[in-house]
């Protein structure tokens, strides 16, 4: 089979597995939508969906949204990539903004899940453990969220191929990658650090990978100083974020705590079911260790640590944890090439399945923002 061909076949089977996961998804969120008195389409344009396409619609310091201060001080804190992608489609096509986000959504979630195939064939998998490496991350708990309009899919879909790139030492297209990557997310600042050690231990003396590793982190830090810098009067950037959602690192006081009460006092499945991600993430960094690809390994612990180290709104953790999932490939890898085919298939109809009603509840049943 010709390289081309194993492209080809690559992105035909990343696009079916997402598709086939979306719109298992939304059928379900569907039937819990509609079990709760609510619509499926009020759900999937909810919580941050407001803020993503009033600041697509209408830009930052005019977006039509009910806050208390001035509107800038909340949509500032949202990174312009993903909003200015559903513009331009939107200008380019003349869909609305809530298709153009959709669009742009199964692009991005298609070249995510791509993205993690490859890294699973740079691991060595054959064909049943690359879709195995497209179901797990495809589907993962709070995967709803690639079907709304969220950065998620965007962010996975940049950083799995800035991984990638790393892998094969392709230094210009991994800085290229990452550039776009800062002006998606804060978290961008995760890759950027996996770009620095993967220099210092394994290109340490190569100019041109320095050079490129000079170039990544502008994008993200001119938009910081951008927002800042119209926001100064509230602590700048990082003011409007403490304001606005408690954001702040604190080295995992915050969290420690909340996970405390949830364990001990809460009865709310929504927060049980949040501090059940949040630990089962913090299982699989450990256990991943030598056992993943160091690219892999220390991106995950990297978002892990931006996002438990923090403060903020708990119950979004399983929704900003959804990159780190790919610790998870090892034993995925494994179930590929040692359990028969119909086990292979229940595992990953069960993890489809589990992680619809996941995101399932988590929209319609748990009154709290993802």
């Amino acid at each position: 089979m010709t390289t081309r061909d194993s492209r080809l076949r690559l992105l035909v089977d990343a696009a079916f597995i997402f598709l086939v996961g979306a719109a298992f998804r939304i059928a379900a969120l569907a039937v819990l939508a509609r079990a709760n008195n609510d619509s499926l389409g009020g759900l999937l344009n909810k919580w941050d969906s407001d803020y993503y396409l009033g600041i697509a619609e209408a830009g930052y310091f005019a977006a039509d949204l009910n806050t208390d201060v001035p509107v800038h001080h909340r949509t500032l804190a949202f990174f312009p990539g993903f909003p200015a992608l559903v513009r331009l489609v939107h200008e380019v096509t003349r869909l609305d903004v809530v298709t153009a986000a959709a669009t742009v959504n199964v692009v991005a979630g298609v070249a995510m899940t791509a993205g993690a195939m490859s890294i699973a064939w740079r691991m060595g998998a054959g064909r049943a453990g690359q879709i195995g490496a497209g179901v797990l991350v495809s589907s993962a708990p709070m995967s709803i969220t690639y079907s709304m309009p969220y950065s998620e899919a965007l962010f996975g879909a940049l950083a799995f191929w800035s991984i990638v790139s790393l892998m094969d030492r392709r230094w210009g297209l991994a800085a290229g990658l990452i550039f776009l990557l800062g002006f998606t997310r804060l978290t961008a600042v995760a890759m950027i650090g996996v770009f620095g050690l993967v220099l210092l231990l394994q290109a340490r003396r190569d100019r041109r990978a320095w050079a490129c590793l000079a170039l990544t982190p502008w994008s993200l830090l001119g938009y910081l100083a951008w927002a800042s810098w119209h926001t100064r009067d509230e602590g700048g950037y990082f003011g409007i974020q403490e304001a606005g959602w408690h954001s702040g690192f604190d080295f995992g006081a915050a969290t420690v705590r909340w996970v405390w009460e949830v364990l001990t006092t809460s009865a709310e499945g929504g927060y049980l079911l949040s501090v059940g991600v949040m630990a089962a993430a913090v299982v699989a960094l450990v256990a991943a260790w030598g056992r993943t690809p160091l690219e892999v390994w220390w991106f995950s612990a990297a978002i892990l640590a931006t996002v438990l180290l923090s403060d903020g709104i708990m119950h979004s953790r399983p929704r900003l944890l959804l990159p780190a999932v790919i610790l998870l490939l090892p034993w995925v890898l494994r179930a590929a090439e040692r359990l028969p085919r119909g086990w292979q298939l229940g595992a990953a109809a069960g993890w489809v399945v589990f992680g619809a009603w996941f995101s399932a509840y988590m929209l319609a049943v748990f009154e709290w923002a993802i």
